[in-house]
């Protein structure tokens, strides 16, 4: 084990200057998944001979063996986790017991953080000597079952409960914001969603909240103040024991109210930038693109605009209209040139079967669209031994040429 010693002290020479961020027991538990990941990794592998049957012979266990350990323990801890790299080197002899003799047995997070590093506690235990507990209901469930113990299992645990989803409370037993009691006891609590626009409320009706969530406001009443006055003298005229108890639920019953949606963007101004119009939003808004001919709007559309941009005419109150460029005539004039509109803008285009010559940047005919209207016998290269019959054939060709240019320019400008 002497190599496998060297490897241990030289990780943790190399990382004692790094920063502390976790925990001892946080540290062990890195080292303790590291070491079960890196043997179910190797499992399967044997010393490489290929031989099981000679290993077992000799004795020569590739599950318990140096070579397989010091493989495990390479990679067990990542090299910036200082604890974890920590605590393998200093607890290198309590590895290889384990390991050695306690695999299939005993746990080794047990074993190596809670009994030889002591820097753990058993679950659901925390503090210096791990005498406190976490909290939990009659049944032993933590937290209620509705959340997790913070540092549960870690000496330096603080043991309070972080409380999921709904639910709120030292012991997680309590509704969140948002959310009601609908049912609860002893050892179990059920929360249930408020109403839309209700930050507390009695229960899931429109009606019954308590609070208003942030982008909402108070709406009315549910039980205006002149009829619960009404019904508090009735409640005073009964006689007899159940007269006084009504009037006195009748007191106690808290006054619920309807919530709805604060329109942001009706009463607040400047809420988006130049380009954007607000809309708004159940308890809250958003910014959206205006129209692309818009500088700027209070809507989706063109109709919505309150500026044009450059390009653009406001024909009627707030509509803004595309300017045809290409209408006037006075534009791409160049020889089989065509204009196109776009919108805030135009482009000069060649005409159908031309393209834009890179040199000159004129439209000329395009050769891949020109070679298709020669025959196949002007297209081959004609020998010059063949004379007369050569230059007749040039010339028709330079005729046909300028029949199929003739062709293609009013093809194209039709």
């Amino acid at each position: 084990m002497d190599f496998c010693k060297l490897v241990l002290v030289l990780a943790f020479i190399g990382l004692s200057c790094g920063t502390e961020t976790k925990s001892p027991c946080q540290g062990c538990k890195d080292l303790v998944d590291g070491i079960l990941k890196g043997l179910d990794q190797t499992k399967n592998k044997n010393f490489g001979g290929g031989d099981t049957a000679w290993e077992e012979k000799k004795n020569l266990k590739y599950k318990v063996s140096e070579t397989r350990l010091v493989e495990v323990l390479e990679s067990a801890c990542d090299k910036d986790n200082f604890r974890c790299n920590e605590i393998a080197a200093e607890r290198e002899d309590d590895i290889e017991t384990w390991y050695k003799t306690m695999q299939d047995s005993k746990s080794l997070q047990e074993f190596l953080c809670v009994e030889k590093a002591e820097v753990c506690c058993l679950e659901g235990k925390f503090g210096e000597n791990c005498e406190e507990s976490c909290p939990a209901n009659e049944n032993g469930d933590i937290c209620f079952g509705n959340g997790k113990c913070e540092g549960s299992g870690d000496k330096q645990g603080s043991g309070t409960c972080v409380c999921e989803g709904a639910y709120a409370g030292d012991l997680c037993n309590e509704c969140g914001p948002r959310h009601f009691k609908g049912f609860g006891n002893d050892t179990y609590t059920m929360c249930t969603p408020c109403a839309n626009g209700c930050e507390t409320c009695l229960s899931a009706n429109d009606t019954d909240c308590l609070t208003c969530a942030a982008g909402y406001r108070v709406e009315k009443a549910s039980e205006p103040a002149e009829k619960k006055e009404a019904e508090k003298k009735d409640a005073e005229k009964k006689e007899g024991e159940e007269g006084e108890a009504a009037a006195v639920e009748e007191e106690e019953k808290p006054l619920t109210v309807s919530c709805t949606d604060v329109n942001e963007c009706v009463e607040q101004s400047d809420l988006c930038p130049v380009g954007e119009y607000c809309a708004n939003t159940e308890g809250s808004y958003s910014c959206e693109q205006c129209h692309p001919g818009c500088v700027s709007c209070f809507g989706p559309s063109k109709a919505h605009c309150t500026l044009c941009k450059t390009g653009n005419i406001m024909k009627m109150p707030y509509l803004c209209s595309d300017i045809d460029e290409c209408a006037s005539g006075a534009i791409c004039l160049g020889m089989y040139e065509q204009c196109v509109n776009t919108i805030g803008h135009y482009r000069c285009e060649c005409a159908r079967f031309f393209r834009r010559e890179t040199t000159t940047g004129q439209c000329q005919p395009d050769p891949a669209i020109y070679s298709r209207f020669l025959p196949n016998r002007l297209r081959r290269p004609q020998p010059a031994a063949e004379g007369k019959a050569a230059v007749s054939s040039s010339r028709i060709g330079k005729g046909l040429g300028a029949v199929v240019v003739w062709c293609i320019t009013t093809c194209s400008m039709s």
